[in-house]
C-alpha cells in the first residue's frame, strides 16, 4: 500500500492577521509616534485651565512648564502685551490684584497685559523658557524684566561654585541652590555651578524634546505632588491612581491673598557691600543679550524694566559701582534701539527686600511703565 502523503501545514496561528517583519516594524514605529508624540499633543488640548481674572501662574506650580506652555498660548491669544520676568514682576509680596500688569490693567480698564512671570527665573533661565516653552511668543509686544539682582556676584550669576565656610565644611566647594535648572542648558562647560550627574541632565533634555515625557512630568506635578508614581503607589495601597487624574487644572495663585505690609529695615535686613560684576564677565548679561536678539527675531516689539534695586541696602561702595552697572545696561540698550525703563529709586519704606516693592512701590512703577511707547495707545 502506498503511504498517503502529509500535507504541509501552515504554522498555528488562531485566526490573527499575521505580520511580516516590516510591518512589525512599521506598526512599532506607528505606536511609538502615538505614544510619545500625538497622546500628548491630543491631552494638552483637550485639558483646560482657568486664566480668567487677574491671573499668575500658581507658585506650586512654578517648575510645570507643561502649564507654563497652556499659559503662554492662551496669553499671547488674549493679550495684546506679555510681561516676562522673575518674582518682582509675578508679585512676591503682593495679591494677584497688586502685581505690575494686573495695575496696568486696571489703569488701562481692560485686560491688556498677561503676568507670564515666574518665582526665581533668572535670565539664563527665561532665555531656556523662551526656547523650549514659549516659542508662540512672536508678532507680540513683551516687556521684559531686567533684575541686574542676578548679577550681584559669581553665585547668583552661576558662574562659581559657592564656597561655604563653616566649621564642618570649611573651605569646601558646594553648588548654590539654581533656581529652575531645568531650564538652564544641561551640558554647558561656563555654568560650573551645575553639576548634576549625566542620568538627570539626560532626563530633562528628554522631558524638552518628547511631549511624552513632559506630559508624565506635569502630571506628577500636578496630582501626586511630585512624587515618584511607584513611590505613590507603596505609599498608597487602597488608592487608584487614575482617579487623581483631571483635564481640568485650576493653575492660579491661590494662597497669597493679601498683601505683605512689612519694609526691609522693619524685618531686620542689613546692608549689603556686592560686588556687582561687570557685564562683560556675567553669563546672566550675556543670557539677557540672547533673549533680546531671539525676540527680536521673533518679531515681538520690545521694552526693557531695568530694577528695582533697593539702593539703602548697599552700602556706599557696592551703590557706586551699581550705578556704573546702571550705564552700562542702559548704553547697551540704547545702542540696539530696544526701549527701556530704569526704575527710578523709591522711598525706602516702600521696599520689602533688596529689589521687591510693597504694592505702594508698583503704584510708583506703573507711573512710569504707563508712559512707554509699548502701552501708548495708537493714534
Amino acid at each position: 500500500m502506498h503511504k498517503r502523503k502529509k500535507k504541509k501545514r501552515d504554522p498555528f496561528s488562531s485566526n490573527a492577521v499575521r505580520l511580516s517583519n516590516k510591518e512589525l516594524v512599521v506598526t512599532a514605529i506607528f505606536i511609538i509616534i502615538v505614544v510619545l508624540f500625538l497622546a500628548p499633543y491630543i491631552w494638552f488640548k483637550m485639558e483646560k485651565i482657568d486664566t480668567s481674572g487677574q491671573f499668575r501662574l500658581a507658585s506650586k506650580h512654578r517648575a510645570n512648564y507643561w502649564l507654563y506652555r497652556h499659559w503662554v498660548a492662551d496669553a499671547t491669544k488674549n493679550h495684546p502685551v506679555i510681561f516676562l520676568g522673575d518674582s518682582v514682576v509675578w508679585g512676591m509680596y503682593v495679591n494677584n490684584d497688586n502685581t505690575i500688569p494686573a495695575k496696568i490693567n486696571q489703569a488701562l480698564g481692560k485686560k491688556t497685559v498677561a503676568n507670564l512671570a515666574i518665582d526665581g527665573l533668572h535670565s539664563i533661565a527665561t532665555k531656556g523658557l523662551l526656547e523650549n516653552y514659549a516659542s508662540a511668543i512672536r508678532d507680540k509686544k513683551v516687556i521684559v524684566h531686567y533684575n541686574p539682582l542676578w548679577m550681584q556676584s559669581k553665585i547668583t550669576d552661576l558662574s562659581h561654585i559657592a564656597v561655604i565656610n563653616d566649621e564642618e565644611d570649611r573651605d569646601m566647594d558646594r553648588a548654590p541652590q539654581i533656581n529652575h535648572p531645568r531650564l538652564i542648558p544641561q551640558f554647558s562647560q561656563e555654568i560650573t555651578a551645575y553639576n548634576e550627574g549625566f542620568s538627570e541632565k539626560a532626563g530633562v533634555l528628554r522631558e524638552r524634546y518628547i511631549p511624552f515625557f513632559a506630559l508624565l512630568n506635569h502630571i506628577r506635578l500636578s496630582f501626586f505632588n511630585n512624587d515618584d508614581f511607584k513611590q505613590w503607589i507603596i505609599d498608597h495601597p487602597n488608592e487608584n491612581p487614575l482617579t487623581k487624574i483631571a483635564l481640568t487644572i485650576d493653575a492660579c495663585e491661590r494662597d497669597k491673598n493679601k498683601n505683605y505690609d512689612r519694609d526691609w529695615e522693619t524685618s531686620g535686613m542689613t546692608k549689603q557691600n556686592w560686588p556687582w560684576l561687570e557685564p562683560e564677565e556675567s553669563l546672566q548679561w550675556k543670557a539677557f543679550q540672547q533673549i533680546v536678539q531671539l525676540l527680536k527675531k521673533r518679531n515681538n516689539e520690545i521694552c526693557i524694566m531695568i530694577g528695582p534695586i533697593n539702593p539703602y541696602m548697599l552700602t556706599a561702595e557696592s551703590l557706586k559701582r551699581y550705578r556704573a552697572l546702571q550705564q552700562e545696561i542702559c548704553a547697551w540698550l540704547k545702542s540696539q534701539n530696544v526701549e527701556y525703563v530704569l526704575v527710578k529709586d523709591m522711598p525706602p519704606k516702600m521696599y520689602a527686600d533688596a529689589s521687591h516693592p510693597l504694592a505702594d512701590g508698583y503704584d510708583l512703577i506703573v507711573k512710569q511703565l504707563l508712559k512707554t511707547k509699548i502701552l501708548l495707545p495708537k493714534e
